[in-house]
């Protein structure tokens, strides 16, 4: 009889076989005293992702459970009902195109959430890289989160931590359809209102080490992600949406105005740099007026802080 899985391992991915097969293989090459279990769910993609799926499957019985579907169903939704699926005590993800770093990440944060039981999940710091093998900075990279705990206060003033880096408690419910609706709301975005969802309930830290390797955006036809297909303006569009879909969902509890000041800076510095400003302004609107009454004031105050870290940085030198 197989063990019960005190981790399963959530892998979700649509049209990633050039990349799927070296996420699996660093989920399965984790060096661990506890048994973990590998769920992949595959959004009906129109590459050989599902024959590499299968093919793994069945060379890693009771190891690897496959939900492969019959329609898309979009990023949110694939993401979310895979977290319902979970059989462990602790939960983690991982998307198609990314990896693990380190064969011990399931074993570090494991150890972690086992001697710290007010937490509800531990991140860590990713490593971005491109698909040259280029590597960049590793994020987050604020003090105030790495090594430390996320706080709501600081989440929601846009120093935000990685919600697809964390080992979290599996406290999902198929029976919490309000919870379910907040985290599909969105077709494309999740992780906003994940990262929300584990502050609220319990605490979360984030490890200063780079576990994993997040796969930044590409043009490449090998990697069409979220970020590579989708304009700026619809990004922006999206980010106002999951802010009103937790405001919704979490009523008069959090002050949501910081997150729209600080969600909006750089997309709107963005747009007087390469155009589009327009646009972008009426998009704006959808804020509450009192946060657009504040935004120039905020912009002033951000700009001014940059340039100052900035000729702080060219005193140094």
């Amino acid at each position: 009889m197989a063990q019960t899985p005190l981790v399963t391992v959530v892998i979700t991915t649509y049209n990633q076989q050039k990349t799927i097969a070296r996420a699996i293989d660093s989920v399965l090459a984790q060096k661990t005293d506890f048994p973990f279990e590998i769920y992949i769910s595959e959004d009906c993609g129109q590459d050989r992702t599902r024959e590499i799926l299968l093919r793994y499957a069945a060379r890693n019985p009771g190891v690897i459970r496959l939900n492969l579907r019959s329609k898309n169903v979009g990023i949110s939704r694939n993401w979310y009902e895979a977290l319902l699926a979970a059989h462990g005590k602790y939960v983690c993800t991982l998307e198609g195109d990314d990896w693990w770093l380190s064969d011990q990440k399931l074993q570090k944060q494991v150890d972690f959430l086992e001697s710290h039981p007010e937490c509800v999940a531990v991140s860590h710091t990713i490593q971005l890289t491109d698909n040259a093998g280029n590597t960049f900075d590793c994020l987050p990279d604020d003090p105030l989160v790495v090594g430390q705990y996320a706080t709501m206060e600081n989440f929601l003033s846009g120093i935000t931590y990685s919600c697809t880096a964390c080992l979290v408690r599996n406290f999902f419910d198929p029976a919490d359809e309000r919870m379910r609706a907040y985290v599909t709301a969105n077709r494309s975005i999740a992780d906003f209102a994940l990262c929300m969802l584990y502050l609220d309930k319990g605490r979360v830290f984030v490890m200063d080490q780079a576990l994993s390797a997040y796969r930044i955006s590409s043009n490449a036809q090998a990697h069409q992600n979220y970020n590579s297909t989708q304009t700026d303006l619809k990004k922006y569009s999206d980010f106002l949406d999951v802010v009103a879909r937790s405001r919704d969902y979490f009523g008069c509890k959090y002050n949501f105005d910081r997150s729209l000041l600080s969600g909006t800076f750089y997309p709107f510095i963005d747009r007087i740099k390469y155009g589009g400003l327009r646009p972008f302004l009426r998009e704006m609107k959808r804020m509450p007026f009192r946060v657009r009454l504040r935004f120039p004031f905020y912009a002033i105050r951000r700009l001014a802080r940059l340039a100052a870290a900035r000729l702080k940085r060219g005193i140094k030198r």
